[in-house]
Parts: C-alpha cells; sequence; structure tokens
C-alpha cells in the first residue's frame, strides 16, 4: 500500500517537472500567463477557488490554464487556446501591449511581437522578441505624427482666424447688399421700360426696310423665273407643257440627244402641265437649277471644226439659251440690301445704348442676389464649431491614378477626369463621420454621374491631420462608389489635448 502510493506520487512530481520544463519562462509574474494587469486582482485565489468573470460558475483555482475550458466565457484559460472565446493578453513591453483571441494560442505563428503566443518549449517555431526594435520604429513614426499634428495645428489656427473674419464679413457684407439691391432695382424697371420702347420702335423700322426690301428681291426673283417660263411657253398660252419641255435640249437628262416624255415630266413633277403660279412655286428652283448647270459645248477637235455644222437650229438654241442665262442671272442676283436709313440707324443706336446700360444694371443685380445667397448659405453651411474649414470652401485639390486625374472641389464636388472630358463623381452632401465626436473625419458627396446599370457615382472622403490641403489617395473599392484620402490641417487637434498624441508617444 504505502509503495503504491510512493509510486503515484512520484509519477506526479514527474509530469510537474516535465509540464514545467515544456514551458518558456513567464513575464505575467503573480498572475496566470496571458491575464493583463488591470484584471489581475480577478485572479488572485480566494479559498483556493477562481469565480468565472461572468460570475455563473467557480472552479478550484488550479484549473485556471489547465488547458480545459470550465468556464462558458472563457476566462479560466486566458493563457491556452481550450476556450474558443477566450482571450490573450500580450505583454509586449517596449511596444504595444494587445489581445488576441486565446485560439491562438501556440497555433505555430507568431502574433505577440514578444512571441508570449507561443510559449509552448516543445513547439518547433521559433518567435524572437520584436517589441524593443518595432515599439522604436512605433515611437519615432509617432514623433513624425506629433510634429506633424503640431505643425498643422498651428496652419488651423490660421485657418480658424480666416474663418471667424470670413463670417463676420459675409454677415455685415448682407445688410449692405441689400441696400445696393434695393437702391439698382427701380432704376433696372426704368431701364427695362425704356429699352422696350426703344426696341419695338427699332424693331418695327427695321421690319418696314426689311419688308420693302424682299418686295423688291420678291418681284426681282418673279422676273428671273418669268424670264425662263417664256422660254419654255413657246406658243404663249401662260402654260409649259410636257411637249414645250421636251423642245428644250437642257431637259436632256440621259444626253442622248433627246429629252423623252418621262424626262419632261420629272421636272413638272409628275404633271402635264403647268402655269405660272404652280410653275413659280413649285418647278422654279429645280428648272432654273437645270439653266444654270447648263454644260459648256465640248472643245472640238480640229478635224471636227472643218465640218459643217450638222443642225444649225441646234446650234442656235444653244445661243438662245446662254443669252437666257445671262439675263436670267442678272434679273436675279440683284443688289446688296442697302442700308438702313438714317432715321432708322438712328432707332437702331438708341435701342443698343439702352440695351448696354440695362445689361450693365441687370448685371450688377444679379451679382448682388448672388452674393446675398452666397452669404446667407455661408451662415447655414457647418464649417465646423471653429469654422476652420470655412477659408477652404471650394478650393480645388487633385490627384492624379494612372490616366485618371481625380478633383475635389472643397464642399461643392468630386470629379474624374479622363482626356479633356470630366465625370461627376457627387455633389457635396455634408459631413458623416460615425460619432458627434468624429463627425468631421469623413465627408460625402453623392447624387453623382450614373453608372450604366448601377447607382449614381458617389465619393465617400476621409480626413486626416496634414500640414498641407491635399488629395493622397484614390480608390474605387466597390462599383461607382469612389473612397478619397485628404489631408488637411482643418483636421488638426490642439496636440496638447489629443489623447492620441499622448498615448502614441
Amino acid at each position: 500500500m504505502a509503495s503504491s502510493f510512493l509510486r503515484t506520487a512520484l509519477f506526479l512530481c514527474a509530469c510537474e517537472i516535465l509540464f514545467a520544463t515544456s514551458e518558456k519562462p513567464s513575464e505575467y509574474g503573480d498572475r496566470p500567463r496571458g491575464v493583463p494587469l488591470n484584471k489581475g486582482p480577478l485572479y488572485t485565489e480566494d479559498g483556493n477557488e477562481f469565480e468565472c468573470l461572468d460570475g455563473k460558475k467557480k472552479i478550484p483555482f488550479e484549473q485556471v490554464n489547465d488547458d480545459y475550458c470550465d468556464c462558458e466565457d472563457g476566462s479560466d484559460e486566458p493563457g491556452t487556446s481550450a476556450c474558443p472565446n477566450g482571450r490573450f493578453h500580450c505583454l509586449n513591453i517596449g511596444h504595444i501591449p494587445m489581445n488576441i483571441p486565446s485560439s491562438r494560442v501556440n497555433d505555430g505563428i507568431c502574433d505577440c511581437c514578444d512571441g508570449s503566443d507561443e510559449w509552448d518549449m516543445e513547439s518547433s517555431v521559433s518567435c524572437p522578441n520584436m517589441c524593443s526594435e518595432l515599439g522604436a520604429k512605433a515611437r519615432e513614426e509617432a514623433e513624425k505624427r506629433a510634429v506633424t499634428r503640431k505643425a498643422g495645428f498651428e496652419e488651423r489656427k490660421k485657418l480658424v482666424a480666416e474663418g471667424q473674419a470670413l463670417k463676420a464679413e459675409k454677415a455685415s457684407s448682407i445688410e449692405s447688399f441689400k441696400v445696393e439691391l434695393e437702391a439698382l432695382k427701380p432704376k433696372k424697371e426704368e431701364l427695362q421700360a425704356k429699352k422696350d420702347e426703344a426696341e419695338t420702335k427699332e424693331r418695327e423700322a427695321k421690319d418696314k426696310h426689311d419688308n420693302v426690301w424682299n418686295a423688291i428681291v420678291e418681284e426681282k426673283r418673279k422676273a428671273a423665273a418669268q424670264m425662263i417660263f417664256a422660254e419654255i411657253d413657246k406658243d404663249g398660252d401662260d402654260k409649259i407643257t410636257v411637249k414645250e419641255m421636251q423642245e428644250m435640249k437642257a431637259f436632256d437628262k440621259d444626253n442622248d440627244g433627246t429629252v423623252s416624255e418621262e424626262e419632261a415630266k420629272s421636272y413638272l413633277k409628275g404633271g402635264d402641265e403647268a402655269d405660272f403660279q404652280n410653275y413659280l412655286d413649285n418647278l422654279y428652283f429645280d428648272i432654273k437649277d437645270v439653266f444654270e448647270k447648263t454644260p459648256e459645248p465640248e472643245e472640238k477637235k480640229p478635224e471636227e471644226l472643218e465640218e459643217p455644222t450638222p443642225d444649225g437650229d441646234q446650234e442656235e438654241g444653244l445661243d438662245d439659251l446662254d443669252d437666257l442665262e445671262d439675263e436670267h442671272d442678272k434679273a436675279e442676283s440683284g443688289d446688296v440690301k442697302p442700308p438702313y436709313d438714317e432715321e432708322t440707324q438712328k432707332l437702331i443706336e438708341e435701342a443698343s445704348k439702352l440695351r448696354t446700360e440695362f445689361d450693365e444694371v441687370n448685371r450688377k443685380v444679379t451679382n448682388l442676389e448672388s452674393d446675398i445667397r452666397d452669404a446667407e448659405n455661408f451662415g447655414e453651411q457647418d464649417f465646423g464649431s471653429d469654422l476652420a474649414w470655412a477659408p477652404l470652401k471650394g478650393q480645388c485639390i487633385e490627384k492624379q491614378d494612372n490616366q485618371y486625374t481625380y478633383k475635389l472641389c472643397l464642399f461643392d464636388r468630386a470629379v474624374q477626369k479622363d482626356r479633356g472630358s470630366e465625370v461627376s463623381l457627387g455633389y457635396w452632401k455634408g459631413w458623416t463621420g460615425a460619432s458627434e465626436e468624429s463627425k468631421y473625419s469623413h465627408q460625402t458627396y453623392d447624387n453623382g454621374q450614373g453608372c450604366w446599370n448601377g447607382p449614381n457615382r458617389s465619393t465617400k472622403v476621409v480626413v486626416n491631420c496634414g500640414e498641407r490641403t491635399e488629395l493622397v489617395e484614390v480608390s474605387e473599392p466597390s462599383k461607382c462608389e469612389y473612397l478619397f484620402v485628404m489631408n488637411s490641417p482643418a483636421a488638426c487637434e490642439d496636440p496638447d489635448k489629443d489623447p492620441i498624441v499622448h498615448s502614441e508617444l
């Protein structure tokens, strides 16, 4: 009996020695491995018992980190991978402490920079302690960010001063703009009435002049048309017929030496005859073109010149046609429209003078109305509690990305440019930070140009602190949804009050 008890005791002792030598040294002090300092008091022995952190169960303290999950919340196994919902705390001395899922403990992958998550000595994985090196780099980067924040905040103070001055200027200018506008309105109305009256007289005088001239032109056109009509109307019955058309060689479309009935009818729009009014209204321009385009007689070869003319009448007809064309051209060309008479010219000059005066006053009124709207909208727009963003309204910044140039005009619009063309990526919607504290960390521009078979384009802008206002990154994470990253001193908080700066350093 005694020897059996001794063997059992020796076996347990050997197991404890073996287990102890299979673990890397722990730097958690009196706390179980994987427990952060702030939770240390929850892992002190209370009557040799441990109470699960959810308060649902108590277990012997020796069962903490025994590689068996006893608590539903996994709090009894912070240093092993036994519980799927447990958390392991990396001390990472010299760098930034962090918590990881305890399921990653001894999984063969180095998660903690100090290698504390891979504590099993039997593991083939070697995790060197990189915390000092990483911490030094992190502190160097944090110092750079602190310098940027400090410089950016100095620029922000200038923007705040500009914004406050702009607010005061806009507010005071509204009343002066309104006074000036009210003084101009009667002047505009007076000039409008004078301009309208002068333009009526101008229009009537010009119409009278133009009507006389148009009547002269029409008479000349009729005279020119009458010449051709009379030449075709051989029998003088005030009608042109298919037979009379066939006698005119000019209507020989196919140049076969004769004018067929079909050719003649084509110029009569399919009819058999036409009186002068029908000819003038419907046929004249086509027939006139025939006379204007009649080809010059072909140059004859020397041997042809020696031969007698086979048909003297035909040659005479062509000569008559040439004479007719000359007379027609003289009749239809007419003179250049004569200038307006002195009285009409005075009316034109008076109307032009009043138009210029009215346009000048109207331009001032339009500009004042625009200035008033701009000043009133300025007071309603959210430029931050201290107006740091106000001076940047309308400022445009660009970023080149491959073939595209992306442009952001603050509080206005976002666009994509490609070889001279622009595509709208959205118009100013507002500040869209996730919480009231982070409200000014994001901007949204929406309702841009529609995508083919997709939504209207939109852009989200992530705002970071920087010494200059600039676009530093552009991307399209989803179809027609763009992401811009912008730096600006307007986003820089006071480094002496910024908890991020102090925590990093």
